[in-house]
């Protein structure tokens, strides 16, 4: 009898042995059990992970002498003759090969019509079915949504997102995942043990790293490492065999990137390329170990217990702890993009060595990282020491009315009255932060005037917009033009912008106001940029801006203190904001204007009429919007 490839021995014979795809599985036997099975379905997945070893054993549960089943028996003759591939009403088409309409017209479409020869059903198995044309998908498609009740159509495909949506739309739909290093590695040694051969734990592990959760390829890669064997199989074996690179290899490079020694990673990485190991199989390896390591390392040790065993997890665990996650996942960014390069360039070793070198800085920088604050620990910051009193220090020179911290707002501060921040802190204590850059700027020593006003301002919009950044665009729009004592006059163009200030955004604003320039009492109004020709006149009859009660540090000539806070005095309180604008705008009326001499002779020479304003009346009513004006135009 001619040799049989291991995958194609030791294919699954029934559903209890397609190991990793119990979803599928389950469902299936159900849906034969209860007679409700489709009459398409769509298998997509990874290469070599079963999709038509399950097509074959559920053409042979519908076919069975005993079934339809979910187990089907495997001695008779259906069930042989599946499993040979002589079955006459099995069709498997390839799609890769077959790819054009006609091919499916011949082989699918004018068959379809006609019963099975021998069998209960017949099952159309279409591999690769995404290699199929356009128009070929478009022939399918009448013959896939309304097939005769004899035929089932069973699709695999590698490349889902190729198939089109009206062919995915008639199947029902079942992804096949990638097999676990653990189900992998219980199929290796099962198929290696009943070939006679001895493998060691490590060289299982291996393979079923190398096959990257295909089963084919696994069972692939033992009947290769097999063929090199002399009867037992070791890590050794393997790494010769396929290029691979065994976990103690991997640890003694992971170990000397931590060191100091650069020409030690330089001569390591041409020990390996020297010693036989293919370049993308060690990049693919280290990738691995260092993905491992970035498990443990997130603190993930029970799927590593599950994933990897109790021994490796032990040898892992010590370099995990040399190293950040974010490291590790930095590091396996440089090997795949390395990886990438290999690909396209024969030299391989420069391309190693660099990253490698790279490797070393990062791992370098991850260990200096976590031990820099440990060699120099910060010393701590004491917060328990004593400020000095209040009363320690020398009299003011003018008397003030007693408040929570006694200033005098007529007379300046001399240099022995500045407070410190450590008794603005223990006496003033504050929700919030004080402003400190307003704070150290000079021009807030001044008087507070409408020239200083207008020079915050922009300081004030951009702390109202931190706070309301809607807000911000509407108070763009308004300008002051005038302090009327503790009123800062904002006039706006907008209306609608005058109004959204007004009514939601004032007393966020009146805060800012006080905030910057450090004062305690100032209002804001806001009005129409037309009203703003009264203005003269009400500032003329407004109080002196310098009875706005304003910290000490801004009183003309003091010395500030930084984090200074002072609370209204007695003598000035705060002002409450006016009831209603006009009365804050509130005017005496204008002297008469003088007579303009060109429009003197203007008048003379076109008479002018006045016209006077008065009720008018319509159909016997009283119309009060319209005037004497209107009725005689």
């Amino acid at each position: 009898m001619a040799y049989v490839a291991l995958y194609r021995k030791y294919r699954s014979q029934n559903f209890e042995e397609l190991m990793g795809q119990d979803a599928v599985t389950t469902t299936l036997r159900n849906a034969i059990a209860t007679k409700r099975f489709g009459h398409a379905y769509l298998f997509y997945g990874a290469r070599g992970c079963g999709k038509t070893s399950t097509a074959r054993l559920f053409a042979r549960a519908l076919n069975c002498e005993k079934g339809p089943t979910p187990n089907p028996c495997g001695t008779c003759r259906f069930c042989v003759a599946i499993r040979e591939g002589t079955c006459l009403d099995v069709v498997e088409m390839d799609a890769a090969s077959e790819t054009g309409i006609d091919d499916v017209r011949e082989k699918v479409i004018e068959n379809v019509q006609y019963a099975p020869t021998e069998a209960r059903y017949k099952v159309y198995i279409i591999d690769e079915v995404h290699d199929l044309s356009a128009k070929a998908f478009d022939a399918l498609l009448k013959t896939l949504e309304e097939p005769p009740a004899h035929v089932v159509f069973i699709l695999a495909t590698t490349e889902f997102h190729k198939v089109p949506i009206t062919i995915r739309s008639r199947c029902q739909c079942f992804q096949f995942r990638r097999g676990s290093l653990q189900d992998l590695g219980t199929a290796i040694e099962r198929v290696a043990k009943a070939e006679g051969f001895q493998i060691e734990r490590d060289a299982v592990y291996q393979i079923a790293r190398a096959a990257e959760g295909s089963w084919r390829d696994a069972l692939s890669l033992l009947e290769q490492i097999m063929a090199y064997s002399e009867g037992t199989i070791t890590a050794q074996t393997v790494q010769q065999a396929i290029g691979a690179v065994d976990f103690h290899t991997l640890a003694h490079v992971t170990q000397v990137l931590v060191t100091e020694d650069l020409g030690a990673v330089f001569s390591l990485a041409g020990e390996l390329l020297e010693g036989g190991a293919d370049a993308r199989q060690l990049l693919a390896s280290l990738q691995g170990h260092l993905r491992d390591l970035a498990v443990l390392a997130a603190g993930a040790k029970q799927a590593a217990l599950q994933e990897m065993g109790e021994e490796r997890v032990k040898w892992l665990e010590p370099q995990a702890s040399l190293f950040s996650t974010n490291t590790l996942l930095e590091m396996m960014r440089v090997l795949a993009e390395a990886e990438q390069e290999v690909r396209f360039s024969n030299h391989h070793r420069w391309i190693i060595e660099r990253a490698f070198a790279t490797l070393h800085r990062l791992a370098r920088e991850s260990l200096s990282t976590a031990s820099g604050p440990q060699s120099a620990p910060a010393e701590p910051v004491s917060t328990k020491e004593p400020a000095p009193s209040r009363s320690s220090l020398p009299p003011t020179s003018a008397t003030a009315t007693p408040v929570p911290k006694p200033t005098s707002l007529g007379t300046p501060q001399t240099p022995s009255e500045k407070t410190s921040p450590a008794d603005e802190s223990a006496e003033a204590p504050s929700s919030e932060p004080s402003p400190k850059t307003e704070a150290s700027d000079p021009r807030f020593a001044e008087e507070i005037s409408l020239e200083v006003i207008r020079r915050a301002w922009p300081t004030v919009v951009e702390r109202f917009g931190k706070t309301s950044p809607a807000g911000k665009a509407f108070l763009e729009k308004g300008e002051v033009i005038d302090l009327q004592g503790h009123q800062v006059v904002l006039a706006f163009k907008d209306d609608f912008a005058r109004e959204r200030i007004h009514t939601k955004g004032r007393d966020l604003l009146i805060k800012k106001i006080n905030e910057v320039l450090r004062t305690q009492g100032i209002q804001v109004v806001c009005i129409p940029s037309s009203e703003q020709t009264s203005l003269p006149t009400a500032r003329a009859q407004s109080p002196s801006p310098s009875t706005l009660s304003l910290a000490p540090s801004l009183q003309p000539g003091a010395p500030r203190s930084p984090l200074e806070h002072t609370a209204p005095s007695a003598e000035t309180p705060a002002q409450t904001p006016p009831a209603e604008t006009s009365e804050v705008l509130a005017t005496p009326p204008d002297p008469k204007p003088e007579t303009d001499p060109f429009l003197a002779e203007v008048c003379k020479v076109f008479p002018v009429v006045e016209v006077k304003e008065e009720p008018l009346t319509r159909n016997g009513k009283q119309n009060p919007n319209a005037t004497q004006g209107d009725q005689e135009s």
